[in-house]
Order: C-alpha cells, then sequence, then structure tokens
C-alpha cells in the first residue's frame, strides 16, 4: 500500500469513528427522551430535571468539540487531496514539464560598463544626492551562488542564441543603472542544488571563478539563491544549520577581505502556476512562508546578511507571463521583473554603507 493509500485509509477511519460517536450519543439521547415518555408524570419530570441541570458549558464545550473533530476531518480530506496531487505533479514534472523549459546556455559571467549619471537618471527616474555625486559608489563586484534560478531554467529562448545567465545579467544591468557604477558579475549555478551540493561542489567552483578577480577598491556582494531544493527534499532538520555554515563561509570567500554584503533573496514558489490546483495552493503557501522564515533564522546573526523580500506580485493577468511553459521557473521577462527589484536592494544597501562610512570620516 501506498502512503496516498494510507493516508486515504487513516482518514476515512477517522471519519467513521467520527460517525460512529455521532451516532451512539444520538442514540443514548433518544433512549432518554423514549424513557421520559414511558415513566409516569412525576419520574418523567425527574428524567427532565436531570437533563436540564447538566452545566450550559458543557454543552457547549461538547458542541466545540464536535465542530473541532469536523474541522480536523475536512482538513485531513484536504490534506490528502493535497498529496495526491502532488504526487501527481511530481510525475508530470518528470515526464512532461521539466523538458519545456531549459538553463540558459551563454556566458556565467561577465562586465557592465559605468553608466553615466544622465544614463543612470533616464533608465531608473533615480536622483543622486550630494554626498554621492561628490563621492560616487565604488565599483561593484556581484558573486552569485544557487540552483536552477542562477543556471537561469525557463530564460534561455529555445532555438536561440546562448544566452548568459539571466538573472545575475539582468541584475548587474540594473545596479549598474541604480548606482552608476561598473559592475562586474560572476555566477555558479547547480540546477537541482541543496545548501549541501552548494557548499560541496558550487563554493569550490565559486572561489576558482573568483581568483582571477582583484577586489580592491570595490564593494563585493554575494546572492546565495538557495532553498526550493530543501524543501523538495523536506530538510527542515537541517536545513537552518546547514545555511548557516554556507552563509559564513561566504562571507569571507575573498581571500583578502571580507565580502560587504551577503544577501538572500525570497523566494515565492508558492506563486507558480503548477501550485495552484484546488486545494494544493492552500497548503503550499504556508508552508513556504514556514521555510522564509527559516532561511531569516539562519541568518540573523550576520549583521551584514540580509534576505531580501519577493517583490509583490502583478496583476493576475500578468503572473503567467513571467513563468516559463514548465510552469515553475521564471521566463526571460519573468527574470528580469525579479532581477529589478533585487537590483533596487543591492543598491539601497550599498547606499547604506557608504552614507555611513561618509559619516564617520565627517565626524568630530
Amino acid at each position: 500500500m501506498g502512503l496516498r493509500d494510507h493516508m486515504a485509509h487513516m482518514v476515512l477511519g477517522r471519519l467513521l469513528l467520527a460517525r460512529r460517536c455521532a451516532s451512539e450519543a444520538m442514540a443514548r439521547r433518544g433512549a432518554v427522551m423514549r424513557s421520559a415518555l414511558l415513566l409516569p408524570a412525576s419520574q418523567s419530570r425527574s428524567v427532565a430535571a436531570v437533563g436540564d441541570s447538566v452545566p450550559p458549558h458543557t454543552r457547549t464545550s461538547g458542541r466545540l468539540r464536535s465542530v473541532a473533530k469536523a474541522g480536523l476531518a475536512i482538513v485531513g480530506v484536504g490534506s490528502v487531496m493535497a498529496m495526491s496531487q502532488v504526487m501527481d505533479l511530481l510525475h508530470q514534472w518528470k515526464t512532461k514539464f521539466r523538458i519545456q523549459a531549459s538553463a540558459c546556455r551563454g556566458p556565467t559571467e561577465g562586465f557592465v560598463e559605468q553608466r553615466s549619471c544622465q544614463a543612470r537618471g533616464a533608465a531608473s527616474g533615480a536622483t543622486v544626492g550630494s554626498e554621492e555625486a561628490a563621492e560616487p559608489l565604488r565599483p561593484t563586484l556581484l558573486l552569485f551562488l544557487g540552483d536552477s534560478l542562477v543556471s537561469g531554467v525557463g530564460g534561455q529562448v529555445e532555438n536561440g542564441e546562448p544566452a548568459a545567465a539571466a538573472l545575475p545579467r539582468n541584475v548587474a544591468s540594473r545596479l549598474a543603472d541604480w548606482a552608476g557604477v561598473q559592475v562586474q558579475w560572476a555566477s555558479v549555478g547547480i540546477t537541482g542544488a541543496d545548501v549541501e551540493c552548494l557548499r560541496q561542489q558550487g563554493l569550490p567552483r565559486l572561489r576558482e571563478k573568483i581568483a582571477a578577480y582583484k577586489a580592491s577598491g570595490s564593494n563585493v556582494v554575494v546572492v546565495l539563491v538557495v532553498g526550493v531544493n530543501d524543501l523538495r527534499k523536506m530538510q527542515l532538520a537541517t536545513y537552518r544549520l546547514k545555511l548557516r555554515s554556507l552563509v559564513s563561509e561566504l562571507r569571507y570567500i575573498m581571500k583578502d577581505r571580507a565580502v560587504d554584503a551577503v544577501v538572500l533573496p525570497a523566494i515565492r514558489i508558492a506563486d507558480a502556476p503548477m501550485l495552484q490546483l484546488y486545494p494544493l495552493r492552500y497548503f503550499a503557501a504556508p508552508l513556504c512562508n514556514l521555510w522564509e522564515r527559516e532561511k531569516e533564522k539562519a541568518v540573523r546573526w550576520f549583521s551584514e546578511v540580509k534576505v531580501l523580500p519577493f517583490p509583490s506580485p502583478p496583476s493576475q493577468d500578468r503572473v503567467s507571463a513571467l513563468f516559463s511553459d514548465d510552469q515553475m521557473h521564471p521566463s526571460a521577462s519573468g527574470y528580469e521583473w525579479w532581477a529589478d527589484s533585487l537590483a533596487r536592494q543591492i543598491h539601497g544597501i550599498l547606499a547604506e554603507r557608504h552614507r555611513s562610512i561618509l559619516a564617520r570620516r565627517s565626524g568630530p
């Protein structure tokens, strides 16, 4: 018997037990009423008095227990249906949807030229403050480590030119718009990787890739995109500790210095079109929120580590355009939309750090 059948039998047994208890209670009440009708008037009044003597809070608690049992039964049935949908979706993913989106086949590192103030204002609508105009932000090195969202699954146009990694490329381009500085970027994305895989395989590859970079005089920001595959494997017991260990190593990935910031973008996988089936979507959203809270708990001890909130989704009629044909990963336009939000938040972190440095320099 499979897991789905076992859970179905378990919930069905609970429903039958609740029904039997309700039937027995009704039978006992009917027996009391029948005895009251058959007894003489004096004795029937005493039986009725016994029934009336039951405290109101006892009757209320009985009703609450009945409502609670019914609610648990409904949740149980819903969980069985959701589990059945998950099993079906996993089968469809392996046999149908996974092959409908591929990772970006282009470069995994690049360079974005410094934008002029006029170009920056035209691209982002931002204004340059007096302090930043006098001493602009330093050039920035973005280092990406993550799963299929970093390798760009869904961002490669089929039969098109090989595209650079979609998320890193777009974040670097938008950050150059916002900050008006040179932005170098390098990425290591391993499709299907969890935290342990990134620590064992991705981290050494990223160290090799950045060995030739000279980060002196530049801001260094590490973007860690992780969590979806740990959720898929239900690694709740070890996720937080392993993630904290990986973040601790990423803080000192450069040989000669610590990085300026490590950011972990929040991920709202529950918004994926594949997970919008009823009642699965009502179970997916709380579970994903729980997983993101674990991410925040893992990094709360590091002052230079931030979890970047996921942007508010657009109107419902535009959401489908943000996802690729596999109904799980972003499309090319979805990566652009997400990257714009990440670039704004990273620019805010660097600008705040820049202002604090200037304040210390001009202090008493």
